[in-house]
């Protein structure tokens, strides 16, 4: 029953975001102290979040997936904050904990599967890869620097600090301009089963896709502790799928996967590791 629940959490997310919004909520800011402008301004930036994030639950697609991960802990983080403003009034507590059911959920490997395989091209299976370890943490920070400057340069704007709102314009342009791109790479990082073999597309190790074909597959499996095929998953946690092969296949690194490694950017292997958010969907279709 679980999994089957999980295999549809599209339907789940998209009624839970709803009634998270047609529920009492503080999207409406009508209790604070701020003046009416200021007041007006954060709820239009805030239902537009809302309806943005709403839009892509809708639009399975990787890049509704980074649109989703993305903007959603700004509107959830919100409700929760304002639930002391609302006197913890039921509706308001209710609706705000639907929409932290809803932030659980979109972080699941299910959930963004169901993405990752929407914008898939005829007959190909996308298993989405897990994020690398070492750049979790900047692309978090990056993320929060962010939403905090693109959230406040219209406040300030409103509240006529013109010369802190055009500082925090010039940055959300150039913030907006480089890390929205960053961070959907981590939703375009697959490994793709086609019809000739298999695909590694992940542009944050690999500086080009890494092709086998089926017959270059001797076997795919849970890799042992201290096996010596070559790390692709970029040191992430969880167990890889280990994929060996018949024959010696050329490898390019990006830089930063060269340096993870401690070697060169070329490479000849015969093994390779890739870790997969479902990786017993993978070895069990």
């Amino acid at each position: 029953m679980i999994r089957t629940l999980l295999a549809k959490l599209a339907w789940p997310v998209r009624v839970l975001w709803l009634v998270a919004a047609l529920l009492p909520n503080n999207l409406t800011d009508t209790m604070s102290s701020h003046s009416q402008v200021l007041r007006t301004t954060m709820s239009v930036e805030l239902w537009l979040l809302w309806a943005l994030v709403a839009l892509a639950t809708w639009l399975h697609h990787p890049i509704s997936l980074t649109t989703v991960r993305c903007i959603m802990p700004v509107v959830v983080a919100h409700l929760l904050y304002g639930l002391p403003d609302s006197s913890f009034g039921v509706g308001n507590v209710i609706g705000a904990a639907c929409a932290l059911v809803t932030f659980v959920l979109i972080y699941t490997s299910d959930y963004g599967s169901i993405h990752v395989q929407a914008g898939a091209y005829g007959d190909e299976r996308r298993y989405l890869l897990r994020v690398p370890a070492p750049i979790v943490m900047p692309l978090i920070l990056g993320w929060g620097v962010m939403a905090v400057v693109v959230c406040i340069t219209p406040l300030m704007l409103a509240s006529e600090r013109f010369v802190v709102g055009g500082i925090g314009a010039v940055l959300s342009v150039g913030l907006l301009w480089q890390l929205p791109v960053r961070l959907h790479r981590l939703s375009r990082r697959w490994l793709v089963k086609v019809p000739a073999g298999w695909v590694v597309h992940d542009d944050v190790v690999l500086s080009e896709n890494l092709l086998v074909k089926t017959y270059d597959v001797v076997s795919m499996q849970l890799a042992l502790e201290g096996s010596e095929a070559l790390d692709l998953t970029g040191m992430t946690r969880g167990v890889p799928i280990e994929m060996q092969l018949r024959e010696m296949t050329d490898v390019r690194l990006t830089p930063l996967a060269a340096k993870l490694l401690k070697t060169v950017d070329a490479l000849h292997v015969k093994a390779f590791l890739v870790a997969p958010t479902r990786p017993t969907s993978l070895l069990n279709p």
